[in-house]
C-alpha cells in the first residue's frame, strides 16, 4: 500500500497545499485529498498545466468527508507524481 500524501511536507511536482481537508493529521500535517492545490513548479510559466496543479488521483476506498484522500503515485493535473509517509499507509 501507498503511503499518505501530506500538505506541506509531500510533493507532487510542487509542494502539496491542501485545501480540502482541514481536520485529519498524519504525522502533524494535514492530508492531502482530490482536488486540493499543489504549488507551482517549473516549467511554469512556459507549460501552463504546471502553473495552479490540483491533485487528481486518489484512493478508491478511503475518504475525508466523503473526498478521497490522496497517496504516493497518484498524479496531480500536471502529470507529477505525489510522495508520501513512509509509515502511514492507505488503500
Amino acid at each position: 500500500m501507498p503511503g499518505v500524501a501530506r500538505v506541506g511536507r509531500d510533493t507532487a511536482g510542487g509542494t502539496q497545499l491542501g485545501g480540502g481537508n482541514g481536520f485529519v493529521y498524519i504525522d502533524g500535517a494535514l492530508e492531502v485529498v482530490r482536488g486540493d492545490a499543489v504549488a507551482a513548479h517549473p516549467p511554469c510559466p512556459d507549460v501552463p498545466v504546471h502553473c495552479s496543479p490540483t491533485m487528481a488521483g486518489a484512493s478508491a476506498f478511503v475518504f475525508i468527508g466523503g473526498i478521497p484522500v490522496c497517496r504516493a503515485g497518484d498524479a496531480a493535473t500536471c502529470g507529477h507524481a505525489s510522495t508520501g509517509s513512509a509509515w502511514v499507509f492507505s488503500e
